[in-house]
């Protein structure tokens, strides 16, 4: 009898438990249909509630109301009206999800690529990406901290860090090669280019794999014209003239083989400065291109 009445007891409670998180998934649900995102121009969400609040009242399904909000987020992201304001509310969005269930991995994942592939904002992808690694076992949550750190900080040593920690975690070994360059190089070109064809690898984001595609191209551009300008240099105080071709360069052994651009094509020399016909964006590389002297 004691028996049964204590199961009737334990019943009751997680009735009551489930009908608490019921509530509160309904609740969660109602609220969002009432505050939905605005359809304003500045691409703002309005008042967003306290993550941590809900993560409480969610008693242990924190995941069913963390999914409401990520569908809202996802819905956010991919809206022609916050698209167009460059979705100013995103970072606020990904907090809320990962505060509500801490361990929402693909939050961080998509998430910290829509900050900072899209948004240009790294320093909000870290913060994402930081807190997830504080708890998350996911090797590509690491791999991506380690990503940022490197190309968009500079901060070769905690890129190392965070990719050592993704390979312990059962990332690629390849990933192993690029600690290595990060820890004795600090980070040249061509480790620059390493790590985003190893980004590409494992991006799925379509948009964000076009943005690193470009990333990957304007990196090449840049280290080649880099290193041409370093041989004209060299060139003109050997021979006290400017060479009027690359060929020139590779003839007197200041290049070792022909530079390619990343269509094939070959790059010129105008005036004194190594060109290309292919668009690129300036980057500040470890190869200099201040004009000779």
């Amino acid at each position: 009898m004691a028996v049964h009445l204590l199961r009737l007891r334990f019943e009751a409670l997680l009735l009551g438990s489930v009908l608490l998180a019921g509530w509160a998934a309904y609740g969660t649900n109602r609220w969002l249909e009432a505050v939905h995102v605005e359809r304003s121009e500045d691409g703002d969400v309005g008042v967003l509630p306290d993550g941590a609040t809900l993560h409480v009242l969610s008693l242990g399904f924190e995941r069913a109301v963390a999914d409401l909000f990520w569908i809202r987020t996802v819905y956010y992201v991919g809206d022609d009206v916050s698209s167009r304001a460059k979705w100013p509310a995103a970072e606020r969005l990904a907090q809320l999800v990962t505060d509500i269930d801490p361990h929402f991995d693909s939050v961080y994942v998509v998430m910290a690529s829509v900050l900072s592939g899209l948004k240009y904002e790294p320093d909000a992808a870290i913060r994402l990406l930081e807190k997830g690694a504080a708890v998350s076992s996911y090797w590509r949550i690491h791999f991506l901290l380690g990503f940022q750190y490197f190309m968009e900080k500079g901060d070769y040593p905690r890129g190392a860090k965070a990719l050592e920690r993704a390979v312990e975690l059962g990332g690629p070994h390849y990933l192993q090669f690029l600690i290595s360059r990060l820890y004795t190089s600090a980070g040249d070109p061509t480790t620059a280019m390493q790590f985003i064809a190893a980004r590409l690898q494992n991006e799925e984001s379509p948009e964000v794999r076009d943005e690193l595609a470009r990333r990957l191209s304007d990196t090449w551009i840049n280290r080649d014209l880099g290193l041409i300008d370093a041989a004209i240099a060299a060139y003109t105080q050997a021979k006290q003239r400017e060479p009027k071709s690359v060929r020139e360069l590779l003839d007197v052994g200041l290049l070792a083989s022909p530079p390619r651009d990343p269509k094939g094509g070959e790059y010129w020399i105008r005036d004194g400065r190594a060109g290309t016909d292919l668009p690129y964006e300036v980057l500040r590389l470890n190869l200099p291109r201040e004009r000779p002297s």
